[in-house]
């Protein structure tokens, strides 16, 4: 058992060695990459601006640009051109895009799937809902 002088800084080290794990950089490479993208365009909202991308992945505006240059080269997006204005550019995702979302997400499921084993689905769905909580731990304290 841990004493609660230490909590905090045992949390720290732990989310530290999370974060920095293997699997773990693996995933916010894609969140945060080609993937990140096709997901977002599959499952949230097709047909948008490259501005809402950039925001929502919290990448900077010329990573998204080589993002969607290597998505749109792979055929997996197509970038649009406003009708009224030619300078706004919508991206959208293929078919072959959609594909390629779905073969990531088994690819992802396949990943996790020894942690499930050693979890169990009981203590899964307990640590879901205990992440949830706390990711939305910042979003408690700015509005107190």
């Amino acid at each position: 058992m841990i004493d609660e002088q230490n909590l905090g800084e045992e949390l720290y080290n732990l989310l530290a060695e999370l974060l920095n794990s293997k699997m773990n950089r693996t995933v916010m490479d894609s969140i945060r990459g080609e993937y990140g993208v096709l997901r977002y365009l599959c499952y949230i909202e097709d047909h948008v601006h490259a501005g809402k991308l950039t925001e929502h992945l919290h990448v900077v505006p010329g990573r998204m640009t080589d993002i969607l240059t290597s998505l749109e080269s792979k055929g997996l997006i197509r970038r649009v051109r406003g009708e009224r204005d030619r300078r706004h550019v919508n991206v959208c995702i293929t078919e072959e895009g959609k594909k390629q979302v779905m073969e990531m997400r088994q690819m992802i499921s396949r990943e996790y799937e020894g942690m499930f084993q050693i979890l169990g689905p009981k203590d899964t769905e307990e640590l879901i809902r205990l992440l949830k909580i706390v990711l939305s731990y910042p979003d408690a304290k700015d509005s107190k």
